[in-house]
């Protein structure tokens, strides 16, 4: 995969601060996260379960956790911070997640154990979000539960529906709601792009999420995502958990209809 996949234009400006550490620790981890200022019940709990873990554990996790408040208008510039911080530590790999997300104790060690910094940089694990399907009676809404895993299509991206199940797959694009980055690939778009990671692209057919675009500016420097469908998540939305049980009943439910 290479630059003619990724609609994007290299930074005309150099990026003079360059925020490396002088020293890395070999597998130690940096949480970082976002926030509008309240935390979701299952990612509270699960992030105290992880900390536990990880403290009786492997002992990955280490220094600050790097927490952004943000709203809905400000996740790109957000995220983007996140890096710059994280570029600054002296840890090796970023966890970022997010403050909506339930996920189990050894969710880090699980995508560090399947990651490498060279072939596979960057893992998400198997998470799910919603997509604007029709539109019902009354002005209603209705919407469907999809996997954050995308291929190419076309100009963009297409959900793989079917993906396969308890296993690394690697994918066109992924979402950033649980996503493990080695630094290197933070410092490869940096070198191509500026500390513009996360910030939307726009071409022609659209405008891209933030977390798309990042995946295209991976794809821009021969990057491939991987996402750890075994590493399960649950996704807070609406009063809703998305997750692998919820996809699958309402699978079940249109075929039945």
């Amino acid at each position: 995969m290479g630059a003619d996949r990724s609609p994007i234009a290299k930074s005309a400006r150099p990026f003079t601060q360059m925020l490396t550490a002088t020293r890395v620790v070999p597998g130690s981890v940096t949480v970082g996260y976002l926030d509008p200022g309240t935390w979701s019940a299952c990612f509270g709990l699960s992030y105290r379960d992880l900390l536990l873990a990880d403290m009786s554990g492997a002992g990955r996790i280490v220094g600050a956790e790097l927490r952004v408040v943000a709203g809905s208008g400000d996740i790109p510039a957000g995220r983007n911070l996140i890096c710059r911080q994280f570029l600054a530590a002296e840890t090796e790999w970023l966890w970022m997640v997010d403050s909506d997300m339930g996920f189990a104790p050894d969710t880090v060690d699980r995508l560090v154990d399947m990651a490498d910094p060279v072939c596979r940089p960057v893992m998400g694990a198997l998470c799910f979000g919603l997509k604007h399907s029709e539109h019902g009676p009354f002005h209603a809404q209705r919407y469907d539960i999809q996997p954050t895993l995308y291929a190419h299509h076309r100009h963009g991206f297409q959900v793989v529906l079917d993906y396969p199940r308890d296993r690394v797959v690697q994918v066109a694009a992924t979402g950033a709601a649980c996503l493990l980055i080695h630094r290197n690939a933070l410092l490869t778009v940096l070198d191509r792009h500026g500390p513009v990671w996360f910030d939307p692209i726009s071409t022609e057919f659209g405008t891209f999420s933030e977390d798309l675009s990042f995946c295209l500016r991976l794809a821009d420097a021969d990057i491939e995502p991987y996402v750890h469908t075994g590493v399960k998540t649950t996704h807070h939305k609406h009063g809703s958990y998305l997750d692998e049980q919820a996809y699958d009943a309402s699978r079940r439910q249109k075929i039945v209809m």
